[in-house]
């Protein structure tokens, strides 16, 4: 997995892919749904289905491949075809690095609690009110 903000690499369909997560990918994203950015958070409150997955991975490797100006080797279906071999944790991971991308500048969390830093938990703990 790639650290840097908005990006993703991992084995995907056979070889090291990343997916990119910016406003092309969000842009990508949207229309792929159907959806308005205003609509976005509810895709992800209900949890999410397999079909937002599919698109959440479809979308991060076409924007990362056609800002690179790489060959599109893939289509959706490919892709389902490819989340087969994605266990759960990889899953996770995917959605965490969406998650801490950015959308009009503003941090990204979907209305989802995004796992604190123990020692941030401690020292809320000890503050008294």
């Amino acid at each position: 997995m790639n650290k840097k903000r908005g990006y993703y690499t991992a084995k995907i369909g056979g070889k090291q892919r990343t997916l990119r997560f910016n406003m092309n990918f969000w842009a990508e994203f949207t229309d792929n749904l159907g959806i308005s950015l205003e609509d976005l958070g509810s895709i992800f409150q209900k949890g999410i289905s397999i079909s937002s997955i599919r698109a959440l991975v479809y979308c991060g490797l076409m924007t990362f491949d056609r800002e690179q100006g790489n060959e599109i080797d893939y289509n959706i279906y490919t892709v389902g075809s490819w989340l087969d071999d994605f266990d759960a944790q990889k899953i996770e991971d995917v959605v965490n690095a969406m998650m801490q991308s950015k959308i009009l500048g503003n941090e990204l969390n979907m209305g989802i609690q995004r796992n604190e830093d123990p020692k941030n938990q401690t020292q809320k703990k000890s503050q008294p009110n």
